[in-house]
């Protein structure tokens, strides 16, 4: 997001092509925003269920599409990667990887649209800071024997 902040002269500037009239308006309208525009729906869904506003067919129909909108571009995602570049030599590899394609729509996308909402927030308060971050290792290193040679 600070990328597309600090360069937004470029957002339908045609002197800059292609990459200013198409694929920079993506990255600012389909990825920058996307959290707002899911947080708001999500909203609005609960809202208008709590309100008895939501014809229960509707609901489930339109709970189906979303689902399986995102199920089919996650899995649509994972096949061409497949049939372009073969990086899973063992089909149970690709497998676990279409299975964690269906997955990831039910909780795990709604943490990362949570996650970069927060960061959205975190950029608008220009807070620029990880935390505290304590360095944990793997465990204590085992001494040295005497007369060992250092590693090299």
């Amino acid at each position: 997001m600070e990328t597309l902040t600090r360069h937004r002269v470029m957002l339908l500037n045609p002197r800059y092509g292609r990459i200013g009239m198409v694929a920079f308006p993506y990255f600012v309208f389909l990825e920058m925003l996307a959290p707002l525009v899911e947080v708001t729906g999500y909203l609005t869904f609960l809202i208008a269920a709590l309100l008895g506003r939501l014809a229960p067919a509707f609901a489930l129909a339109f709970l189906t599409l979303a689902i399986g909108l995102g199920i089919g571009l996650s899995v649509t995602a994972v096949a061409l990667e497949e049939m372009g570049f073969r990086r899973y030599p063992k089909r149970s590899d690709l497998y676990r990887l279409l299975v964690l394609a269906v997955l990831e729509n039910f909780g795990y996308r709604q943490l990362t649209m949570w996650w970069r909402l927060r960061g959205m927030i975190n950029m608008m308060r220009k807070t620029k800071s990880w935390g505290r971050m304590d360095r944990q290792g793997f465990g204590p290193t085992a001494p040295k024997p005497a007369g060992s040679a250092p590693a090299v």
